[in-house]
C-alpha cells in the first residue's frame, strides 16, 4: 500500500500527512472502527507495520465492498436558493462551531454502520441509496463527514462517490482501488464506533473534521476527513492518492466533544 507517497497539506493544523487508508474501501471495519480502510499488499491499510500493537487486531476488521452504480440515487442538480440542490432545504443560520451534539441527535445505521444524523443539519433525504442533503453549517459538516464515508464504503459507493466526492484525480484514484478491492460481509469482525469529534478547522466552504473512534484492542483512534461545500451539499475531499481519511492513530478523548446516545 505504500506506493510513491504524495502528501497533501491539511487546511489547518498538524494533521498526519502519512499515506492514509486506501480509498476507504472500508471505514466501514476500521470504523467500525477501524474497517474503513481498503485491502492493499506490503501496508496494513495505511498504518505502518512498525505500529504494532494495532496492525493485527486491525487487519481482521478492514473490509472493501463494491456494488453497481443505483439508478434510483438522487440527482444533485442545482436550481434551488444559492445553487442547492432541487428539494434541499435547510436552516443554515446557526454558524457557530459544534461543541455539543445536536439536540435532534439520532443514530442510525449505515451499512453496517451507526452514525449521527439530524433533522435539522443532516442528511435530510435518506429515502434512497445515498443519504445527502446537510446544512451549510460546522454542524453539518461534521455530519456529513462521519455519513460519507461510511456510506462509500457500501454496496452503492459509486453513486455515493459520484455525488459526494470532489470530482478530480483524487477521485478517480479512490474509484479504480475501490472496483479493485473485491467484496467482503460489511457485517463481519465489526467492534468499534464513533465517539467523538473536532471540527479542527472551518471556512464556509471547507472544513477538516476529526473523528474519534474506539480502539478494537483498548482504548481510541483518531483521523480526519476533509470536506468542501460543492454544489449546495458538504462532499469529501479526498488526498491526492485517492484516500478518504488520514493516517490513523492513537488518540485520547480530550480535545473532542463527545457524542451523546
Amino acid at each position: 500500500m505504500f506506493r510513491s507517497p504524495r502528501k497533501r497539506k491539511p487546511v489547518d493544523g498538524p494533521f498526519y500527512k502519512q499515506r492514509g487508508w486506501i480509498a476507504a474501501a472500508g471505514f466501514l471495519g476500521f470504523l467500525v472502527v477501524m474497517s474503513l480502510v481498503a485491502l492493499s499488499t506490503g501496508t496494513t491499510n495505511g498504518i505502518p507495520a512498525r505500529d504494532t500493537g494495532i496492525v493485527a487486531d486491525s487487519r481482521k476488521l478492514l473490509s472493501g465492498l463494491s456494488g453497481p452504480l443505483s439508478p434510483g440515487d438522487p440527482q444533485q442538480v442545482r436550481g434551488g436558493p444559492q445553487g442547492r440542490p432541487e428539494n434541499c432545504r435547510t436552516d443554515d443560520r446557526d454558524t457557530s462551531r459544534p461543541t455539543t451534539t445536536p439536540s435532534d441527535l439520532r443514530w442510525r445505521k449505515l451499512v453496517a454502520v451507526m452514525v449521527p444524523t439530524s433533522a435539522s443539519a443532516g442528511p435530510l433525504h435518506t429515502d434512497s441509496s445515498v443519504w445527502w442533503c446537510f446544512a451549510h453549517t460546522p454542524t453539518g459538516a461534521v455530519l456529513a463527514a462521519h455519513v460519507i464515508p461510511v456510506q462509500v464504503s457500501g454496496t452503492a459507493w459509486r453513486a455515493a462517490a459520484e455525488q459526494q466526492i470532489v470530482p478530480g484525480r483524487p477521485r478517480d484514484r479512490f474509484v479504480t482501488t475501490k472496483a479493485e478491492a473485491g467484496t467482503t460481509d460489511p457485517e463481519a469482525n465489526l467492534s468499534g464506533r464513533f465517539v467523538g469529534f473536532s471540527l479542527a478547522s472551518y471556512s464556509g466552504e471547507s472544513a477538516t473534521v476529526r473523528l474519534l473512534l474506539t480502539n478494537p484492542v483498548g482504548g481510541y483512534l483518531s483521523t480526519s476527513v476533509s470536506m468542501r461545500w460543492r454544489d449546495g451539499d458538504w462532499k469529501v475531499a479526498p488526498l491526492d492518492d485517492g484516500s478518504l481519511y488520514t493516517q490513523v492513530r492513537q488518540a485520547k478523548p480530550s480535545g473532542f466533544s463527545a457524542w451523546g446516545e
